[in-house]
């Protein structure tokens, strides 16, 4: 008896190291990449700047973004591009005036254009009679689109469009770090875990100087001491990253825990005041993930998303991106310039159909 149940509880775990390995090496393969292992680069010196509880990019400026995803043998350059901000600080080439009529886009970094030059400069800074707000900024959600259109409202904002991907729905408002900031305004002040980094491209190569923040980085994490806590977060963390537990976890998360996740529900809350302060002239576009087109699935928040915001109106559209991966970067899950063309033409088509003189 006891040698069988010793057979069976064997036999679990090598089928359950079996799916683990079929996982990770054939079926999420393709569409899989950590984003914690992405390093953003900016040129340093003022990047952005934190309005209260949310920030934009500081107004004016010249930047060069570069991003570099670490594979786990070397750091990959993923993509560099320059953008402009305009007098607030926003992502675009054109200067916004309080006199004109205004279509306010609201949005992540999808909407900002991460990863290739800016996708909404193609609209010149206008469409019809109306100038554009590009009001996307990376890593944001409802909440903080929310709060950027009340600091934006005295630019005469008569039509909104929010862009979003489900992953929206759980983000909470968020600004940078003291840290953070001075490592974009002095290079020489990173500690290796800022995520966000000012360098100086005259000086020496990108690579070169994030394998120095991994050096000092690993060092640091090697002086602290080692708690019980510490090691329980590890563990927990590594466990939820294996397929075999991840999978099952966000499923019965998704059904059982999202409903009543604070954050979400915060969100609803924010979309709900958006409509009702512009009603008919509120639009939303679903943009599809890297990842959802690979599973041919909408992932849960996309879907409760959907649902709840065709409850409160018609006005709910989606970009599909045609379905096809080939319009992101293999390690990263931003648009690259062929996916930001087809964005900019989906939206082209979604004004025309909206927005009437």
């Amino acid at each position: 008896m006891k040698k069988n149940k010793i057979i069976v509880f064997i036999s679990i775990i090598i089928s359950l190291l079996f799916v683990e390995l079929f996982c990770s090496l054939i079926i999420f393969k393709k569409g899989d990449y950590n984003f914690k292992n992405a390093n953003m680069i900016f040129s340093e010196g003022k990047v952005f700047r934190n309005i209260d509880s949310f920030f934009t990019y500081e107004p004016n400026q010249e930047i060069t973004a570069a991003n570099y995803y670490y594979t786990g043998e070397e750091f990959v350059e993923v993509y560099k591009y320059n953008i402009k901000t305009n007098n607030l600080g926003l992502v675009q080439e054109n200067d916004i005036y309080k006199n004109l009529p205004s279509i306010l886009i609201l949005g992540d970094s999808f909407t900002e254009g991460q990863g290739a030059v800016p996708w909404i400069d193609n609209f010149g800074g206008k469409y019809k009679d109306y100038q554009i707000i590009n009001g996307g900024l990376m890593g944001t959600g409802f909440k903080q689109f929310e709060l950027l259109e009340e600091y934006l409202s005295k630019y005469n904002i008569q039509k909104v469009f929010i862009l979003f991907i489900g992953h929206d729905l759980r983000r909470d408002i968020f600004n940078f770090s003291s840290q953070q900031i001075k490592c974009l305004n002095d290079q020489n002040k990173c500690e290796g875990d800022e995520i966000f980094y000012g360098f100086d491209y005259s000086k020496k190569n990108p690579k070169e100087f994030l394998e120095n923040l991994r050096e000092k980085k690993s060092k640091k994490i090697e002086d602290q001491s080692i708690s019980f806590k510490k090691i329980r977060r590890e563990i927990k963390k590594y466990l939820l990253n294996l397929y075999v537990i991840k999978l099952p976890h966000d499923f019965l998360r998704s059904r059982f825990y999202e409903s009543k996740n604070i954050k979400i529900l915060e969100n609803f809350d924010s979309i709900k005041r958006l409509s009702n302060k512009y009603d008919k002239d509120l639009f939303f576009v679903h943009l599809m993930t890297k990842n959802e087109i690979f599973f041919r699935k909408k992932t849960y928040e996309s879907a409760y998303a959907k649902k709840f915001i065709k409850k409160i109106t018609n006005n709910y559209y989606e970009c599909n991106f045609d379905n096809n991966l080939e319009f992101f970067y293999k390690y990263d899950g931003h648009p690259n310039s062929n996916g930001y063309k087809y964005l900019f033409n989906c939206i082209s088509n979604i004004f025309g159909k909206t927005i009437i003189e």
